[in-house]
């Protein structure tokens, strides 16, 4: 079920595998995990309704077709979905383009005008979008920019006007615990830990540990002053709605981190 972030902003949501075994959590002990609990690296669609038309951003997983399919229905109803943003050609942000667009032949597919490969999941097909690029939904307008940390060629960015919302995509992805599903992260008990953030840029976007630390955070600097969100809604984490701009300074800190102590391991 859906969970609403603000007012025409909702949060569509799939848990993915438990990685408890296949990250060896148990004997390894990282600071965020807690002994016996199921741990997760969810996939988030948004879905931004403007009053008078209606967005999608990102797709879930195949695994949850008949979720995202029940999800948009009850979010737009009969006014039908007007855009299908796919961020980049993955599995967890593409996976279900076709069977949304198949479902919903009303829906314009959007997607990232950088890159030359836009083959798969139709992209092709679609109207591209770059920095500064904007769709004004009524009450609600989206921008979309260049990605700044990627984990494919072809991405894009997205941000919300109104709301103040930031869509990083893989960016800012971060594990959360069996009983977190849907929790905002100010609704987490005690204090965020960022090795949560460690633990899923050290696997996901392996590039991290070849960047130069000073160049990433100087980059995190410029972002924090371009963008100075108010909410943070990431492809693979739960949702910021408080103190946003301090959760991307903790991205420093990654950086030096995974600087420090090299990948994690691999995501599956």
């Amino acid at each position: 079920m859906p969970r609403e972030i603000a007012p025409g902003l909702h949060w569509i949501y799939e848990a993915g595998p438990d990685r408890t075994e296949s990250w060896d959590l148990a004997d390894r002990e990282p600071e965020w995990y807690e002994e016996g609990r199921e741990a997760y690296v969810p996939q988030c669609a948004y879905l931004v309704d403007g009053g008078d038309e209606t967005l999608l951003f990102d797709t879930l997983s195949p695994a949850s077709t008949d979720e995202i399919l029940a999800a948009i229905d009850e979010l737009v109803g009969d006014r039908g979905l007007d855009y299908l943003v796919v961020s980049h050609p993955d599995v967890p942000h593409a996976g279900n383009a076709l069977a949304i667009l198949e479902e919903h032949p009303e829906t314009t597919l959007v997607a990232p005008g950088y890159g030359n490969d836009h083959e798969l999941y139709r992209l092709d097909y679609g109207v591209h979008v770059t920095e500064g690029d904007e769709i004004d939904l009524g009450n609600r307008t989206v921008e979309f920019h260049e990605a700044t940390f990627l984990d494919a060629p072809v991405s894009v960015w997205m941000t919300e006007r109104e709301t103040g919302t930031l869509f990083p995509v893989d960016w800012m992805g971060f594990t959360h615990l069996d009983d977190e599903r849907l929790v905002f992260v100010d609704e987490l008990d005690g204090e965020f830990d960022s090795s949560r953030l460690v633990e899923f840029h050290g696997r996901v976007l392996f590039w991290y540990q070849y960047v130069d630390v000073e160049k990433t955070n100087a980059e995190i600097d410029a972002l924090i002053e371009k963008f100075d969100p108010e909410i943070v809604a990431p492809a693979h984490g739960l949702v910021i709605r408080e103190d946003a701009t301090d959760y991307m300074e903790l991205m420093k800190d990654v950086t030096r981190t995974i600087d420090e102590q090299g990948r994690v391991g691999t995501l599956g």
